[in-house]
């Protein structure tokens, strides 16, 4: 009796659970189930959109009259950010002076209307509330391009009452306001570069004071900023600059990833000296090590997530730091992955450890007094103060904005200290820890 109701029992639970993914599978085809909703991710080598972004007060009228420079860059750039890949969104057109409007047009009408449409005649505009409108546009994966002179000026009405405002105050007020702005981008982990370029101007320039002045070809500077988060703008500065014709005059980045700590030690790779182990971090069996039976080691370190400049052998050569006490240890050379040499030799480990490198450091040791020697290697940050030089503070004559910006100084000295204060008091790029032992 009881083996026949386990039988029965077995059968009804079979039946149910047949039953149960029967409708499973019934309401799946229909549509029926309920699915949860999926948020696409970006893939970190992926950019989400490039907003492009022209400012249209009355002063960038002049770079738009006949034949200059700016229109020719302003529509390569139009043109050659609508062709990077990857990006997931359409290139997005803006005019921006007071809120930024979006273009009502596509990348052929945008070149287009820059020859024949007389876009720049809105009001004076003010560069902190820009920033502010074209740094949103920068989240999420995605990069945010201002084309702009730059000139740092309080609103009409201010200068209407004190015409000296803008000579007194930029140094203060404006230079906060700017900082303000790019303080919260630099919290949020978003950074910049600045391109500087130089274009004819024919038409109304109006000087500090706000007087018009009438420029017949009188070459002057303008900017074009890239704004984003550090990885997806290096990515983005390296595909933009592969393909333009017009370099830039200068250029200038902002912020970074945080120090960099770590590295590969490599154990073959530009080795010599006998005997030696690398056991990462230390490099031990080093008592025979004199001047003239010297040893030489490498590590691998990936520098993407710096500003390009600081990734340059010129940069690296000039400002890292190497401190061994009074131990012999000095920097040997520095070299970009791909002209490192005889790197067919390498086993499968050592290998990968350079693929994911983009510098190698090479180092010499060629005496220790100590069992134990700790050595740092650091790369302090160091900002380009090109800018100073192509500022002014009176340019109300030609001879004094000759090549230079109205209140230049202030307003990059603004962004400067926003990321300078993220980086604390030991404002270092790179900061590497290793130990010698005999």
């Amino acid at each position: 009796m009881t083996k026949k109701l386990f039988m029965i029992r077995t059968r009804i639970g079979w039946y149910n659970l047949l039953l149960g993914v029967g409708l499973a599978t019934f309401l799946q085809s229909c549509n029926l189930a309920p699915k949860e909703e999926e948020t696409p991710t970006v893939k970190a080598d992926t950019i989400n959109q490039i907003n492009f972004f022209l400012e249209t007060s009355a002063s960038m009228g002049g770079y738009l009259n006949g034949s200059t420079e700016f229109k020719n860059i302003v529509s390569e750039f139009a043109n050659k950010l609508s062709q990077i890949e990857p990006v997931r969104k359409p290139l997005a057109l803006y005019t921006i002076s007071t809120e930024a409007q979006a273009y009502p047009g596509d990348v052929d009408k945008f070149v287009t209307s820059l020859a024949t449409v007389p876009l720049a005649n809105a009001r004076s505009s003010e560069l902190h509330t820009i920033f502010r409108q074209v740094g949103e546009k920068a989240r999420n994966n995605s990069v945010a391009l201002l084309v702009s002179d730059c000139i740092l000026s309080f609103p009409d009405e201010d200068i209407k009452k004190n015409p000296q405002i803008n000579a007194t105050d930029a140094s203060s007020v404006l230079k906060n306001e700017i900082n303000r702005q790019f303080a919260q981008l630099s919290k949020d982990t978003i950074n910049a570069t600045v391109y500087a370029f130089s274009s004819a101007f024919n038409g109304t320039y109006y000087d500090y004071q706000n007087k018009k002045q009438k420029l017949n070809g009188e070459s002057r500077p303008f900017y074009i900023w890239v704004i984003g988060k550090q990885r997806v703008l290096n990515l983005f500065n390296q595909k933009l600059q592969a393909t333009l014709t017009t370099k830039p005059d200068k250029q200038l980045d902002f912020g970074g990833t945080g120090t960099i700590t770590d590295y590969d030690l490599f154990y073959t790779l530009n080795r010599k000296g006998e005997n030696w182990n690398a056991d990462e971090p230390r490099i031990t069996n080093l008592k025979g090590v004199r001047t003239d039976r010297s040893a030489e080691f490498a590590i691998g370190v990936n520098l993407s997530g710096l500003p390009s400049y600081a990734q340059t052998e010129a940069y690296l050569t000039k400002n890292l730091n190497v401190s061994a006490g009074n131990a012999g240890v000095k920097l040997l050379r520095i070299e970009p992955k791909d002209a490192v040499k005889d790197t067919e030799k390498l086993k499968t480990n050592e290998a990968k450890m350079l693929s994911e490198a983009t510098h190698v450091l090479t180092f010499r040791v060629t005496q220790l007094f100590e069992p134990k020697t700790p050595v740092t290697i650091k790369l302090p940050v160091r900002y380009d103060t090109w800018y100073l030089n192509q500022s002014t503070m009176d340019d109300r004559t030609a001879a004094g904005r000759e090549g230079k910006t109205f209140a230049l100084e202030h307003l990059m000295n603004g962004v400067r200290d926003a990321y300078e204060t993220r980086s604390g008091n030991d404002k270092s790029f790179l900061q590497l820890n290793l130990t010698l032992e005999q």
